[in-house]
């Protein structure tokens, strides 16, 4: 359980392109302290995380709110993953696998189940989040923003 913030970043490579700095990952919990940083972030966010804890329905019930602000907030085509955590935990579950994948169904997003603690299928939400903004931006932007992306970020750390 996060408490406070936690940032951290990490690089994903494809076969003809890498995303440096680009996957900053930003873990905020659910801290009414962070919304402002929360609402900044999102508006230039290209890919969301929206995790929930598979052991507390109240975590799950929470989604939708977060859902409302992520789709007022954020870019149209920001690319949102629902996240079930917690799934080395089955005798506490109190949210099933078909609740999270029809709620994901209904939002037209992707769902996936982890376990943080384990590590089970971590990589693979992070790899298909990047993946799919990789896809995303590749057919619908300019040909040159893919390269000027990570100038923009090599620009941007050179100033720090």
């Amino acid at each position: 359980s996060t408490v406070g913030m936690d940032r951290r970043e990490c690089s994903v490579e494809f076969a003809d392109w890498r995303m440096g700095r680009m996957l900053q990952v930003w873990d905020t919990s659910d801290d009414e302290r962070f919304k402002l940083l929360k609402a900044t972030h999102c508006r230039s966010a290209h890919g969301i995380l929206l995790v929930y804890d598979i052991t507390s329905s109240k975590s799950f019930q929470n989604i939708d709110g977060w859902m409302k602000e992520i789709r007022r907030l954020c870019p149209d085509k920001v690319i949102v993953l629902l996240v079930g955590n917690k799934s080395d935990d089955p005798n506490h579950r109190q949210v099933s696998m078909a609740q999270g994948f029809n709620y994901a169904h209904r939002q037209s997003i992707c769902f996936e189940e982890v376990s943080a603690k384990s590590g089970r299928n971590v990589y693979d939400i992070f790899s298909s989040l990047a993946m799919d903004i990789y896809t995303y931006r590749r057919v619908h932007c300019n040909p040159f923003s893919l390269t000027s992306w990570q100038e923009e970020e090599d620009a941007a750390e050179s100033l720090d």
